[in-house]
This record gives C-alpha cells, sequence and structure tokens, in this order.
C-alpha cells in the first residue's frame, strides 16, 4: 500500500500543477490579448476622437470652412453658392468655420480673434458675420460686426442657437444644424437689405451626419467580441479540442473624422470690418 501511495500522489500533485500552470497560462494570454486590444484601439483613437484642429489659414478659401469635416460636400457647395450671393447682392460677408476643438482660447476670444484676422465684411460698413463651431468641444459662436449689431441682436442669435442648432446637433446632425442656422440668418439679412435670395428657406439636409456616439458601442462590441475569442480558445484546449478556433477576424473601427474640406468659388477675401465683441454663444 505505501508503495502504491508513493506512486499515485506525485503524479497526482503533477497533475495539479499542470492544471495549476495550464490555467495561469490562460488567464495571462487573456489578460496580454486585451492589452494588445488596447493599445490597437489606443492607436485608432487620435483619428476618430483626438484629431487636432488643422492650423487656420492667413485668408478663409471660401465662405465655408469646414476643418472638422462635418459638412457633406454637397451641403457645402449650397451654403458656398448662398453666401456668396448674399455677398454680391447685400455686401455682407459671412463665414462657416467649423473645428474640431479649440485646444486652448475660449470659443468667445477664439471667433474675435478669427473674425478680425481674416477682415470679415467691408471697410466702414462692418457688416462680417462670423460662424464658428467646435465640434469637439461642443461650442458654437456667432461672431457679429458692428455694423450688423442691430441687425442680428444678441437675443435673437442666442434664441436661434437653441432653438435651431442645438436639436439638431445633440443628435450628431452637424451639417444639418449649420446649413438650418444658416439660412435663417441670410433670410433676416436679405429682408435688412431689401433683397431677394432664393434658396436660404430650402436649405434641407443631403444625409444624415455621422453618429459620434457610435464610437463607444463599436469598442464595446469588439472589446467583447475578442474576450469570446480567447475564451472559446481556452476551452477548447482544457477538453482536448487543439483545433479550436479558426484565428477569425476582427474588424476595428477606423476613419474618423475626415481632413475637412472648405468651400470654393472663386474664394474669399475679407473687406476689412471692424468686430467688437457682438453676437451670441451657446452649447449643447
Amino acid at each position: 500500500m505505501m508503495n502504491l501511495n508513493s506512486c499515485i500522489l506525485p503524479s497526482i500533485r503533477q497533475l495539479n500543477g499542470s492544471v495549476t500552470m495550464s490555467m495561469q497560462w490562460t488567464t495571462n494570454r487573456f489578460f496580454c490579448g486585451l492589452f494588445l486590444l488596447l493599445l490597437v484601439f489606443a492607436a485608432l483613437v487620435p483619428q476618430a476622437v483626438m484629431a487636432v484642429t488643422p492650423p487656420l489659414p492667413d485668408n478663409p478659401p471660401g465662405h465655408v470652412v469646414d476643418l472638422a469635416g462635418v459638412i457633406s460636400t454637397r451641403r457645402q457647395q449650397d451654403l458656398e453658392r448662398l453666401l456668396t450671393t448674399l455677398e454680391q447682392k447685400t455686401t455682407a460677408q459671412m463665414v462657416v468655420l467649423t473645428i474640431e476643438s479649440l485646444d486652448g482660447p475660449d470659443i468667445n476670444s477664439f471667433s474675435l480673434q478669427t473674425a478680425e484676422k481674416w477682415k470679415i465684411g467691408q471697410k466702414k460698413k462692418d457688416n462680417g458675420l462670423l460662424f464658428v463651431v467646435a465640434v469637439r468641444d461642443r461650442k458654437y459662436r456667432f461672431e457679429v460686426g458692428y455694423g450688423l449689431e442691430s441687425v442680428l441682436p444678441d437675443s435673437l442669435l442666442g434664441s436661434l442657437g437653441r432653438k435651431v442648432l442645438v436639436p439638431y446637433f445633440r443628435q450628431g446632425q452637424y451639417g444639418r444644424g449649420i446649413s438650418a442656422a444658416t439660412g435663417k440668418i441670410v433670410q433676416i439679412l436679405a429682408r435688412h437689405y431689401g433683397v431677394t435670395l432664393a434658396g436660404a428657406e430650402h436649405l434641407a439636409p443631403v444625409r444624415k451626419q455621422r453618429n459620434q456616439g457610435l464610437g463607444g458601442l463599436v469598442f464595446f462590441l469588439v472589446l467583447l467580441a475578442f474576450m469570446l475569442i480567447i475564451y472559446s480558445r481556452s476551452f477548447n484546449r482544457r477538453h482536448g479540442g487543439r483545433g479550436g478556433y479558426g484565428g477569425g477576424t476582427i474588424i476595428y473601427p477606423g476613419g474618423g473624422w475626415g481632413g475637412g474640406s472648405s468651400g470654393g468659388f472663386g474664394g474669399f477675401s475679407g473687406g476689412g470690418g471692424g468686430f467688437g465683441g457682438g453676437g451670441a454663444s451657446g452649447g449643447w
């Protein structure tokens, strides 16, 4: 009996040790795989979430400068055409600017400095307007030149932002919200100058904008799929299935915002308009 026990007990201990090592190996592989997945996701984040706003040009290439890439090409063309016609018929200049992030300054300071840098509006008329949207900061600003402050008072623009922009922006429909707000402003300016501008009331959406809230859901689904793959492999090994899960393919989210673009129908040239901080800001 002693000889039998001396043979069996070491075998049992060796088996338990092998099982323990196997479990530790599986656990280590799981956490290594999870760590690698997080590294891959971190490499994709700069494209989708942490994109840095490109430097502002010295002069806007058009009336629509979409550095955040949230306005479709078709919609940019419609906006550019409308704002060019507005300038031709009234001399008033309006520029739409979208950026990823303010990267430091508050939106009031940023928009005022940008409007003065680009000299939006005509000299001595000061009839310029800069419409800024900072997507990641969830902020917007209407910067109004001296000459338009009575036509576009702060209260009117504040109401426009809350009632028109915010509902669209909360749904991720940035292009549609920008078009709708721009159309309203152009209609007001057209009435003030006594001109007719076709198309301001028909700035309908071309297509739905990308929903930025999907990023977290996609990451969760990818993480879940990866964990299932690891578990499947370890399960098959523990039960003698060396064939296991055959590799599998994981599709990682990519793309993100795009480089952005700007409308261009002959370019834009500021006329030297002045600004004094009038306008309205808001968020969503």
